[in-house]
């Protein structure tokens, strides 16, 4: 029978064919423009019910429909290019073809067109639950195909649904093996550029209060994986983003450029390290003090940090070295000495002289250093994440009056302090701390670790890291801030302050952490199979040149393999005798057994007429089987399951 020639009305196909349509476009309806995802929700139902009515839609009404959304995708975008453009459109003309299908050459076109428009998914959430989705999805739309090709429909769902999933795991091997030998990309697959500019994390100014607003966010900034060492927790500033120009109330990042000439590093790096970053829409990414070698696809610049040539909008993970650098042989140039000795002429004026002045009473900038520290922790700072208001001379304001405040308070009076007393010093903006996950081995820093700290030079050792945070006695710590300020560099442990406070543990704690175990395998080995994953596992088989050509080798033994296996199937398929014939074939053996000489060359009836003239005894016993044979082989109704164990318990009888 030609199925293509059957109407697609026949029962089930179109309500099947909506229904997989709206599984296909449910995850992009909550993050294309609300207009679009209701046009095509009505486009279904309006679907739904010109099927149920027998009424089909004018062209010319679709036509001029079709012109309209188009316009509205230009006037939304402003383009028709772009991924959100693009996404919006073929979601639009997708629901606008099932609404215009008639014949089975439309609906094969909608079932094949579903497979490439489900993974679109992926451009908006790359979570492992996505995955799963988009996985059943495949099997609903090989669930429409199987139905389509079916004389009858929907009509025995289950055994149509049986079909497809055993089609859906036979193909899993060969997707398996494609995925590992496909060539990638060095960009990941899923990194087309976003028209959106949002995203969350450190920014390249800070002002009072710019980083205590992150305390709150919980969302996970990035994921360390140490190779060896590892860094103890006081030591985990991660370092990104260096900000030297302040205009009395606002510290910004310095114009920079990157660093040309190779460093001289230690032979050994002093950690090596893994992270994957979360995206954030920013270029700058972030390292273990101290970066020096800049990881694929950024550059170090000279105020080492590091920076990409393009926005992080889509998860990146690169690997890097800290080492321990000594500046002492990379003196400033006089242009550096009077940037980070710079100070705007018409505020906080109380401050600077105040500085100069206790400046003065020290014979070097190290004692001095340490005797601000030590003002810290025994005057009346207090760390806080709601400190008062302060618009006018800030640094006045807090150092002389509020003395409340959180890292970005004290961070850059620190360096104006600094900067007053004559010594060159800058605010360093990263993160701090990291939060260990036992079920995956790696570490987790979130947005809450945000932090500000200072960088102050000094003769012959060159650029020192003191975190003023550090200094607060804990007794004038916030409560909810503890955990974070006890873990903070040497100055703390100095003062005789870890209060040795414990992150809180518990089931829900436990069950987070190995849901990010999970979460982070997925995206890192599967999301995250790049061009440099697949050269890697490459080296590890001693293939070091030519990659593309060996990959290309795997792509073709897979493509041989699945014709391999499909044609093994199409000829097992073929050669599979039905079940009446293999019970005949069982029933003529028995017969010849005992003593009727016919084969497979004479007829039913034939057989039978033999049966009778050579035994009355066996023709008793094999009579009815023959009979059942001969009604079965010339009735045109399919046999029931129940007619087959019939004739099978007749033919075991003889």
């Amino acid at each position: 029978m030609n199925v293509k020639a059957l109407p697609i009305t026949r029962q089930g196909v179109i309500p099947l064919l909506i229904m997989i349509q709206a599984v296909v476009l449910f995850p992009l309806w909550f993050h294309i423009p609300f207009w679009i995802s209701a046009v095509t929700i009505a486009l279904l139902l309006g679907k739904y019910g010109m099927y149920r009515q027998g009424v089909k839609a004018p062209r010319w009404i679709l036509l001029i429909v079709v012109l309209l959304c188009v316009g509205g995708v230009f006037w939304q975008f402003k383009t028709l290019n772009g991924r959100d453009a693009g996404i919006g459109l073929i979601v639009l003309m997708y629901a606008f073809k099932l609404l215009e299908a008639r014949s089975y050459r439309d609906a094969s076109l909608i079932l094949f067109i579903s497979f490439f428009i489900v993974v679109t998914a992926f451009f908006y959430s790359e979570a492992i639950w996505m995955g799963v989705y988009l996985l059943l999805s495949v099997l609903c739309i090989l669930l429409g195909l199987v139905a389509l090709n079916s004389p009858k429909g929907m009509q025995g769902i289950g055994s149509l649904g049986k079909i497809s999933g055993v089609t859906l795991l036979q193909a899993l091997p060969i997707m398996i093996l494609l995925f590992f030998f496909f060539p990638r990309s060095s960009a990941p697959l899923w990194s087309m550029p976003t028209d959106t500019q949002a995203g969350s994390g450190i920014d390249d100014t800070m002002s009072p209060g710019s980083i205590g607003a992150l305390h709150t966010f919980d969302d996970i900034a990035f994921r360390v994986d140490f190779e060896d060492k590892v860094p103890p927790r006081s030591e985990m500033y991660w370092r990104g983003l260096v900000l030297s120009e302040f205009d009395g109330f606002t510290w910004f990042k310095e114009k920079h450029s990157p660093i040309r000439q190779e460093l001289e590093l230690p032979m050994t790096p002093t950690y090596q390290y893994r992270i994957q970053m979360e995206p954030n829409n920013r270029n700058w990414i972030f390292g273990l003090e101290n970066l020096a070698e800049a990881p694929k696809g950024a550059y170090l610049f000279s105020d080492f940090t590091w920076n990409r040539r393009r926005q992080t909008t889509q998860r990146f993970i690169y690997s890097a070295q800290a080492y321990d650098i000594d500046f002492s042989q990379r003196p400033l140039t006089e242009f550096q000495q009077s940037r980070y000795l710079q100070l705007p002429d018409d505020s906080n004026e109380d401050t600077r002289e105040w500085a100069e002045e206790q400046r003065s009473n020290h014979q070097s900038d190290e004692a001095f250093i340490r005797w601000i520290l030590s003002y810290i922790h025994q005057g009346e700072f207090y760390y806080t994440l709601s400190p008062p208001v302060i618009e006018i001379d800030s640094i006045d304001g807090f150092w002389f009056d509020s003395q409340q405040g959180y890292c970005e308070h004290y961070a850059g009076a620190f360096v104006y302090i600094m900067r007053s007393a004559g010594i060159p010093a800058r605010v360093v903006t990263g993160y701090q701390g990291a939060e260990y996950n036992p079920y995956g081995d790696y570490y987790i820093i979130r947005q809450s670790d945000a932090h500000a700290w200072t960088e102050v030079w000094l003769d012959d050792e060159g650029w020192r890291r003191i975190d003023p945070t550090a200094a607060i006695h804990p007794s004038r710590v916030e409560e909810d801030l503890r955990s974070d300020a006890s873990s903070r560099d040497g100055w703390m442990e100095e003062f005789g302050s870890d209060v040795g406070f414990e992150a809180p543990e518990g089931l829900m704690r436990n069950l987070a952490l190995r849901w990010d175990a999970i979460q982070s395998f997925w995206s890192e080995t599967v999301m995250g199979y790049s061009q440099d994953m697949q050269f890697n596992w490459l080296r590890k088989l001693g293939i070091e040149r030519h990659q593309y050509r060996y990959l290309g080798y795997g792509l073709l033994a897979t493509i041989l393999l699945a014709g391999l296996i499909f044609g093994y199937l199409v000829l097992r398929s073929t050669q599979r005798l039905e079940p009446v014939t293999k019970y005949y074939l069982l029933l003529l053996k028995k017969l010849r057994d005992h003593g009727i000489d016919c084969d497979r060359t004479m007829g039913p009836r034939d057989v039978l007429q033999l049966t009778r003239a050579t035994s009355q005894k066996v023709y008793a016993r094999a009579a009815p089987a023959l009979k059942t044979y001969i009604s079965m082989r010339y009735q045109h109704e399919t046999l029931s399951p129940e007619a087959i164990k019939q004739f099978k318990q007749q033919v075991s009888r003889v």
